[in-house]
């Protein structure tokens, strides 16, 4: 089942049949499709890495493989399309594939699963557009660099610039295969198309949009922030007598010259072309909202170290009795901790120079049990009280939406004009605001709930927990390397005791047989000098004599 609010969950609710069919089958017939899986990969995987064999890391990018690296890769590609039929996957083809003539560019969506990649193996290994990461997986990571991919660094703004680069000199440029792009940039579950990134639509050119649907009764492929574990995913859907993917291949879409000059615009229209053809509708979440997420609760716990070093709680600091504008070299003061005390840094990070009421704002999320009340009844209330309590200027919300949501200037601009009645409109009413979190940006809500009763007692201790839980695993992994130093340090010196007694052992044999020879010549030589060698041969006559 997907929350139809949030493309970014996914959950998975198997039935008691469908429990006893995965338990039966994953003794039966999921052994048998792992091990054909790991051949194939294997297979594949030396092909790739024997085809790159003498290239250097630039020359992949250089020029489009030809001749028998050309070859190769059709061949991997018929490998992978074997392993997947022999994991049950079964894919029903709609329409034609365009030629990098027709359509340099294919635009891919909905992007739900890792098991997408059977899409790039039918269309022939196009030179994906993926993330850096995915070049160093196993297996994966030779397979993807194979196909001359766009490799993209999320967080380097330079990689992104050089991406479009990349992108466009391909798209121009004769002999590429065609480039294929996911624009989402992330998975979901398929229930809408959220916010097309433009890499694809920077050159102008001509792109065919391919859905993916994947028409199954039980949905284990799907793959999201919140959902369901890589491995569950791969045990359920390997679990199933068969797992159906439909590509379907729309006609090349030709921009217009308004849409060449704007990106942004290209990549709606193509959205809302692919959204009617899968019959879903379109939102504007994308994943910059889960980092989002991530960094607000890295600002949440530094807020807790910073309460903890406090000896009044953080909400008494920062009560309205008190002036909330405050020069920062007093802040220590204030706040009743040494001025040079590192956790102070969250309160710049939070407030800038002088004003507090962005520390009082998050300050009451993190006390209160529900933060977008709080939000919609605080940010009215703080900011701007002149203009009523369901009213706030534009410029005052831009600087809350930068703080608390973390957006840029520029993103916190467009939210507002956005909720607002437009750019020349200074005032954001209360309901506008509720609607636009609720029903267009619902990922900004969980920003705003990463703080919920995060300065309450029952808060900071799981805090305090999780910081415990943290410093015993870095404690467990520091104890780990310096005994595996140790034992390689013993096994060394058993190794080189071995050595010496074994050193030791052959020199006393050596010494040994030395000392042998050395007597046994100066017994000899002792025998001739006193003539008992003659003596006991005589003697030895005379025995034998007498035995006779």
């Amino acid at each position: 089942m997907s929350d139809p609010k949030n493309p970014f969950v996914h959950s998975l609710t198997l039935s008691s049949i469908q429990l006893v069919k995965v338990c039966v089958l994953s003794v039966t017939l999921l052994p048998i499709r792992l091990l054909i899986a790991l051949i194939c990969l294997t297979l594949a995987t030396i092909l790739a890495v024997v085809g790159l064999k003498g290239l250097e890391k630039g020359d992949i990018d250089k020029r489009p493989f030809t001749g028998w690296r050309l070859a190769v890769r059709n061949v991997i590609c018929y490998i992978l399309r074997f392993m997947f039929f022999c994991s049950g996957f079964s894919v029903k083809i709609v329409g034609k594939q365009a030629s990098p003539e027709d359509a340099p560019i294919l635009a891919v969506a909905p992007h739900s699963s890792f098991f997408d990649a059977l899409a790039v193996c039918v269309m022939g290994a196009p030179s994906v557009v993926a993330k850096a990461e995915t070049s160093s997986i196993p297996f994966w990571g030779s397979l993807i660099k194979y196909t001359q991919p766009v490799l993209v660094h999320r967080l380097d703004t330079n990689s992104r610039l050089n991406t479009i680069k990349q992108i466009t000199e391909r798209s121009e440029g004769r002999g590429w295969q065609q480039v294929q792009i996911f624009p989402e940039g992330t998975c979901t579950n398929r229930s809408c198309l959220i916010t097309f990134r433009l890499g694809a639509f920077y050159p102008g050119v001509a792109v065919q949009p391919v859905l993916l649907k994947w028409d199954n009764m039980t949905d284990c492929v799907t793959w999201t922030w919140e959902g369901i574990e890589a491995w569950r995913i791969i045990v359920y859907t390997l679990s199933q007598f068969y797992t159906n993917l439909t590509i379907e291949y729309l006609p090349p879409y030709n921009p217009t010259k308004e849409e060449v000059q704007d990106p942004k615009l290209f990549a709606a229209n193509l959205r809302a072309v692919m959204a009617d053809s899968l019959g879903v509708t379109t939102t504007d979440c994308n994943y910059l909202d889960y980092l989002r997420i991530d960094k607000s609760r890295t600002l949440v716990k530094k807020v807790q170290k910073l309460q903890k070093k406090m000896e009044m709680p953080l909400i008494e600091a920062t009560s309205e009795e008190k002036q909330l504008t405050v020069n920062m070299d007093l802040l220590g003061e204030r706040l009743g901790v040494a001025q040079d005390l590192s956790e102070l840094s969250v309160v710049e990070e939070l407030c800038g120079k002088v004003d507090l009421r962005n520390l009082r704002l998050v300050t009451l999320l993190a006390t209160e049990e529900d933060a977008l009340e709080t939000f919609l009844a605080q940010t009215f209330i703080m900011y701007n009280p002149e203009l009523g309590p369901d009213k706030v200027s534009s410029e005052s919300l831009e600087g809350v939406l930068s703080t608390v949501m973390l957006l840029n200037q520029k993103e916190a601009k467009e939210a507002v004009v956005n909720m607002s009645k437009g750019e020349d409109d200074l005032v954001v009413d209360k309901k506008d605001l509720a609607d636009f979190l609720l029903n267009k940006k619902p990922n900004y809500v969980k920003v705003l709930r990463c703080w919920e009763m995060g300065l309450t007692e029952a808060g900071m201790t799981a805090a305090g927990m999780g910081d415990l839980l943290a410093m015993s695993a870095s404690l467990t992994k520091e104890m780990n390397r310096r005994m595996e130093k140790v034992a390689e340090s013993g096994s060394n010196l058993l190794s080189a005791g071995k050595e010496v007694v074994s050193d030791v052992s052959a020199t006393i044999t050596a010494s040994r047989d030395k000392v042998t020879d050395v007597l046994s010549s100066a017994v000899t030589s002792l025998h001739k000098r006193t003539g008992s060698g003659n003596i006991r041969s005589k003697s030895e006559t005379l025995d034998n004599k007498k035995l006779d």
